[in-house]
């Protein structure tokens, strides 16, 4: 018969296991989420800057990097890559 100390042990070590392997895989979920998230940003960004060309010619006359300020921006990323 397996004693009270034993399956301590035994749950203890059922519940180290589980912590080991499901930590991992919940921090690589939380930074694949967020990846997926900056992608959609991007890309409806794009589609707005290109709306944006198409509609207003004041725009279309702005500097590359002034239209990279407003993509950012507009998308809610940071602003710094466009320096």
């Amino acid at each position: 018969m397996i004693g009270l100390f034993d399956a301590l042990k035994v749950g203890a070590g059922a519940i180290l296991g589980a912590a080991l392997f499901f930590g991992p895989a919940y921090l690589y979920g939380k930074s694949a989420g967020r990846a997926e998230t900056i992608a959609a940003a991007s890309a409806e960004a794009i589609n707005r800057i290109q709306e944006l060309e198409k509609n207003n010619a004041s725009f279309r006359t702005l500097p590359s990097r002034d239209r990279c300020l407003v993509l950012m921006r507009d998308s809610g990323l940071p602003d710094t890559e466009c320096d």
